[in-house]
């Protein structure tokens, strides 16, 4: 598909997604509104399910659906049709989303399927203890209830491996535009390297970006409430007490620089 073609059928599909976003009142920035009407708790678990308040994210013809906030989305189609805009004619490579909006069930989906070895990991699990497969998944896949996939401000793009957008990846140039101008919409990677982060946290993913504007409060809050102890993991899934309050380290060790954005600059 040459460019034109690509710029004609990325406009018509972002008009058609965009009108759905314009006919929605605009999302406020208190504290009932931050969940969407919905309750806190299910809200920071992702124990709700898309669309709901969330909304369609398109992209690319017959791709799976996608869900995004509102606010999140705006901001992404602006990021995006920049992106195209600047980008030089020879470099082919497009935005697109792999993966969004994920609720709680659909990542005790991931995490059980690795826990049981049902998905294979960088390394077998056979003869391993749960707290060593525990410690497997946790290098790229938070546990159900810890997810920032739960808030509709993350996604990840194009591809789930570094070496895409690392210097023979076909996603280099992207990267490095992400890296320069992601942030003037409010965007940050916030799985940077782990040496950033006082080598906490999951391992790097150069594909994972995030609303920072919203997901730093909800970052904050999700501690406040774990810590409260109105967070309740134990139970609800396989290896979930073994877990324990490592959640907690998991989910605010994130890229320092996610911090400092407030509201985009465009």
């Amino acid at each position: 598909m040459n460019l034109i073609m690509f710029r004609s059928k990325f406009l018509f599909l972002f008009l058609l997604s965009l009108s759905s976003v314009c006919g929605e009142k605009p999302i406020k920035q208190t504290s009932s509104d931050l969940y969407l009407g919905i309750d806190k708790i299910s809200y920071l678990t992702g124990k709700f399910n898309s669309p709901g308040p969330l909304a369609p994210v398109i992209l690319e013809e017959n791709a799976k659906e996608h869900y995004l906030r509102p606010d999140v989305k705006k901001a992404l189609y602006k990021m995006i049709n920049d992106f195209e805009d600047s980008k030089p004619s020879s470099y082919k490579q497009h935005i697109f989303l792999v993966s969004s909006f994920r609720n709680f069930s659909h990542q005790k989906g991931i995490w059980e399927s690795k826990f049981t070895g049902k998905k294979a990991m960088r390394v077998p699990i056979k003869g391993k203890s749960s707290e060593e497969i525990i410690g497997l998944i946790l290098e790229f896949s938070s546990a159900p209830g810890t997810s920032r996939h739960h808030w509709g401000t993350d996604f990840d793009l194009n591809a789930l491996d570094n070496a895409y957008f690392e210097s023979n990846g076909k996603g280099k140039f992207l990267y490095d535009w992400l890296k320069e101008n992601a942030s003037k919409y409010g965007f940050c990677q916030p799985y940077n390297p782990l040496v950033s982060r006082k080598n906490k946290g999951y391992q790097e993913e150069k594909w994972h970006w995030s609303y920072a504007p919203i997901s730093n409060q909800l970052t904050k809050e999700w501690v406040k409430s774990f810590q409260l102890g109105e967070i309740q993991l134990e139970g609800s899934f396989l290896g979930a007490d073994v877990l324990g309050d490592r959640a907690l380290d998991y989910v605010r060790s994130i890229n320092p620089e996610c911090e400092k954005i407030t509201i985009p600059s465009l």
